[in-house]
């Protein structure tokens, strides 16, 4: 008798063990459950929330591409501008340099000659012509025809 009250008492031990595992298996899977569920409740949340940053960000990206298809057009322009201003300086220094080319008062030989881009003549000769007083010539200064000597 004494060695069935010990195996009774050793089925009984392994009962309640087993229903402690399978109570405590159970509030696992139960706390897992509650769980899951919150992190599916945050999930719809954000779900909610993600479309509204989506959107943002869509709209965002389409304001840039068109803030770069503005740069672009201005740079454009901007480069359009600057041809037609080399062509119109260019246009500007050749005429000058003609101008030079033939102004019998300007030396456009000269190692030093630029064109005066400004309108006014560039290197002036140092050597007076025959029409001319010699400070008339440096100075820029073309004689009156109608005037027939010094002044006072």
């Amino acid at each position: 008798m004494n060695w069935v009250i010990i195996i009774l008492i050793i089925l009984a031990v392994i009962v309640v063990a087993a229903v402690i595992t399978v109570a405590t298996k159970r509030k696992k899977e139960q706390v897992a459950r509650e769980r899951a569920s919150e992190l599916r409740s945050d999930a719809a949340q954000t779900a909610a929330t993600k479309k509204e940053q989506e959107a943002r960000a869509r709209e965002a990206e389409a304001e840039a591409e068109r803030a770069r298809a503005q740069a672009d057009t201005l740079d454009a322009r901007a480069a359009q501008e600057r041809t037609s201003y080399d062509q119109t300086r260019a246009q500007q220094e050749d005429a000058v340099r003609e101008a030079d080319r033939l102004d019998p008062d300007v030396d456009h030989r000269s190692d030093d000659y630029r064109p005066n881009l400004d309108g006014a003549p560039g290197h002036r000769a140092e050597e007076p012509g025959p029409d001319t007083q010699s400070g008339d010539r440096q100075r820029g200064n073309r004689p009156d025809p109608g005037h027939t000597g010094p002044t006072s």
